[in-house]
């Protein structure tokens, strides 16, 4: 048995400093993925909510089917994404945004402490959204740190399928390889 088709990734990325001239962007990691497995990706930014909104309805298009990897890079805490200052967004709200649109796709939620959150919580915003999976942060994290994590967790997905089973191999790898860094960051991936 080959390896799985590549999941490509669609990256919509909020500003990480008010100073425009900080350069701070995920892009790197996502040019090492396409450079070294094939991982086509989307990359955007989002610096209001209309443009989150617009970018996230387009990834939902079939026309993006292959992107099976939701990337959201922003600034966050428990439960919310920040779009920009003091706009955010709700797991509630992007839930409604993606309302059973996400067979098949996994969510990953690059923010700090967003899925600080309680398992039914969690297990409600897969059920809403129908991902098979959602991945993120319970806790504040580095940024060094949770790159290397997200750029492993992108790498692993990309070797299981997008069943529960292949799933729930690709976060018992992830624990197995970076158990340490899962722990001190606070990762989580939870299946559905």
């Amino acid at each position: 048995m080959g390896k799985p088709k590549n999941k490509h990734i669609f990256c919509i990325e909020g500003n990480w400093d008010p100073d425009l001239s900080v350069k701070s962007t995920v892009r790197p990691m996502l040019e090492l993925l396409d450079a070294t497995e094939g991982v086509k990706f989307v990359h955007r930014d989002a610096s209001t909510p209309e443009e989150f909104e617009f970018l996230v309805r387009k990834w939902r298009q079939k026309s993006y089917a292959a992107y099976r990897i939701l990337y959201l890079a922003f600034h966050g805490y428990e439960g919310r994404l920040s779009i920009y200052g003091s706009k955010e967004m709700s797991l509630e709200d992007l839930a409604e945004l993606l309302r059973r649109r996400c067979y098949g796709r996994v969510i990953y939620l690059g923010a700090c402490s967003v899925l600080k959150l309680g398992r039914a919580d969690i297990r409600s915003f897969l059920e809403r959204t129908g991902a098979q999976a959602v991945c993120g942060y319970a806790t504040d994290v580095d940024w060094t740190a949770s790159t290397a994590l997200d750029l492993l967790v992108m790498g692993t997905l990309q070797e299981r399928s997008f069943d529960r089973a292949g799933l729930l191999k690709a976060r018992a790898e992830v624990h197995r390889d970076a158990g340490r860094l899962v722990r001190k960051l606070g990762f989580r991936m939870v299946v559905r």
